[in-house]
C-alpha cells in the first residue's frame, strides 16, 4: 500500500503507528470500550429522540500514515494544505484499527453518524469515495465538513444541538458519545467524561501539542 515502508527509515511517531501493536491494540481497546458504553445507551434509551454520535475522521477513523511517509517523510518536507489536499484526492486513506467493526454495530443499531471534520468541504465526494473503498460508507450519513477557514468544530457541533438547517430535516438527535484525536473533537474538556461518553485515540503525528 505504502511506497516507501522501510520501517527504520520511519521518524518514531509515524513508525510506531505504521508498525506497532500497541497502536493498533489502544484503538482496538478504545472502540471496544467505546461500544460496551453506547450499547447501553441504545439500550436503556427510552425518548423517541434519534441517537447520534459525533466522530471525526482523520486519525479516528481514518488513517492517514500514508501521507505522512509518502509526501512528507519522502520529500522530506512539512505539512501544507496543498500537499494535504492532493492526498486527499488521491483516496487512499486506510482504516484507524477497530473503526469499521465499531460503525458497523451503529448502522445495525440504527444509531445515526454525524462525521465533523476539517476536511474542505470541497472534498466531501472524493472523502465519500475513500469511505466506500473501506465499506464504511452507507448513504445515510451526515457530513459536516469545513466550509472555511471560520467554520470551526464548535459552530459544527452546535448545528447539531440546535437542529440547524445545516442537519437537515432528520433531527433532531440526542448525541450519546463523542470520538477524535485531539481535545477540539470534543464539547468539553471534563477528564471524567473521557471513556464515558468521550472517546479519544493516539496520534502523535501532529497535533496542537
Amino acid at each position: 500500500f505504502f511506497s516507501f515502508v522501510i520501517s527504520k527509515d520511519l521518524p518514531n511517531d509515524i513508525r510506531w503507528v505504521v508498525k506497532s501493536n500497541e497502536y493498533k491494540m489502544i484503538c482496538e481497546q478504545t472502540y471496544m470500550l467505546a461500544w460496551e458504553r453506547v450499547h447501553a445507551e441504545i439500550h436503556g434509551n427510552s425518548s423517541n429522540v434519534k441517537l447520534a454520535v459525533i466522530m471525526d475522521l482523520d486519525e479516528t477513523v481514518l488513517d492517514n500514515s500514508g501521507y505522512q511517509i509518502d509526501y512528507l517523510v519522502k520529500n522530506n518536507e512539512s505539512y501544507t494544505p496543498e500537499s494535504w489536499d492532493r492526498w486527499v484526492v488521491e483516496e487512499r486513506a486506510s482504516l484507524v484499527p477497530g473503526s469499521k467493526d465499531f460503525i458497523l454495530e451503529l448502522k445495525k443499531h440504527d444509531v445515526q453518524i454525524i462525521y465533523i471534520s476539517n476536511r474542505m468541504e470541497s472534498r466531501l465526494e472524493e472523502t465519500k469515495n475513500n469511505m466506500k473503498q473501506l465499506d464504511i460508507l452507507f448513504g445515510n450519513e451526515i457530513f459536516l465538513l469545513r466550509k472555511d477557514r471560520a467554520d470551526k468544530k464548535t459552530i459544527r457541533r452546535k448545528a447539531v444541538f440546535d437542529n440547524s438547517n445545516r442537519i437537515g430535516a432528520s433531527g433532531p438527535y440526542q448525541v450519546i458519545a463523542y470520538f477524535g484525536d485531539a481535545m477540539g473533537d470534543f464539547p468539553d474538556s471534563d477528564k471524567t467524561n473521557f471513556g464515558k461518553n468521550q472517546f479519544i485515540f493516539p496520534n502523535p503525528m501532529y497535533g496542537k501539542w
